[in-house]
């Protein structure tokens, strides 16, 4: 374990936890432990080093909440198993309940930005409907089934073809800067060294097993009851969704959850990006402040 000043007020804490199957799992936390807990389950080839970074130094939700984050297994310094069939749903539910205790967490706030949004439905479904206090999908898809629609047609036949390249290696690194400057509206304005570090980040999974994460041997094992019957229990979801996002159809995902989720909001940010969070932080926090506000009565 070690800690890492962020301010004068706030120590990051950093740690290896044994997951289900012995996978380590690398997870992050910051702020007062005895606040409710918001945790952070970033995107697809990224990692919680890069994706939450300026999140985890904001003090207007550090007055409120405990934050955690963690890299999910097969990216960032997560353990990466070699077989698919090491990606279940109950593995990567088992993951996130593996942090979860280690911090003495229990019905945290789940925040998921993209295929990060699909890891609350194995949650919910090997832990209970009630196992969470409540749901942000941050430009997100629901569950992997739902992919196809959620997805834009370049992620579906530009971007994951060309990342997981095997046979063409400057197509696998090209595809990696475009998939990366597509998250922004405004790239140029990003500062190179976030740009690099989360760059960086596309580069530590295998090309070959990089969508593992996201392939069949967690997708045939989705079962989609629990979302759903947390929807019904009145399990509060927020759905924050880009206007301009060039990865995520947000309107596909509230298409899917409308009608069926009891407790349900949706933000638009009008020209939000994929990356919606980083570029438009101050409006990104507000919405999440007041969503975990009201969920945890604080």
């Amino acid at each position: 374990m070690a800690s890492a000043v962020l301010n004068a007020t706030f120590a990051l804490t950093e740690r290896y936890v044994s997951s289900s199957d012995g996978t380590q799992i690398f997870a992050q936390a910051v702020g007062k432990p005895h606040l409710p807990t918001l945790v952070f389950v970033h995107g697809f080839a990224l990692s919680a080093l890069v994706q939450w970074a300026n999140i985890f130094r904001d003090t207007n939700l550090l007055r409120y909440f405990h934050l955690v984050a963690y890299d999910l297994r097969g990216f960032g310094r997560s353990g990466k198993p070699e077989r698919e069939a090491d990606y279940s749903s109950k593995l990567c539910a088992d993951d996130f309940v593996s942090v979860t205790k280690s911090f003495n967490v229990t019905k945290p706030l789940f925040i998921g930005w993209s295929l990060g949004g699909t890891y609350a439905s194995d949650v919910l479904q090997h832990y209970g409907p009630d196992a969470l206090s409540g749901i942000i999908w941050t430009a997100a898809c629901p569950y992997l089934a739902a992919a196809p629609n959620c997805t834009t047609t370049w992620v579906k036949t530009t971007e994951l073809p060309a990342i997981s390249s095997v046979d063409n290696a400057t197509l696998a690194l090209s595809i990696r800067q475009e998939f990366l400057y597509r998250l922004f509206n405004h790239p140029a304005k990003v500062p190179t060294e976030v740009l690099w570090s989360w760059l960086g980040s596309t580069m530590l999974p295998d090309p070959a097993k990089i969508t593992f994460p996201a392939g069949p041997a967690r997708g045939s094992t989705q079962d989609t009851t629990n979302l759903f019957e947390a929807g019904k229990k009145g399990v509060p979801l927020l759905l924050i969704n880009g206007g301009a996002d060039g990865s995520i159809k947000g309107e596909e995902t509230h298409a899917i959850v409308k009608g069926k989720w009891k407790d349900l909001t949706v933000y638009t940010a009008k020209n939000g990006s994929h990356a919606f969070f980083y570029e438009e932080q101050e409006e990104y926090v507000a919405q999440v402040l007041r969503f975990g506000r009201r969920v945890f009565k604080v």
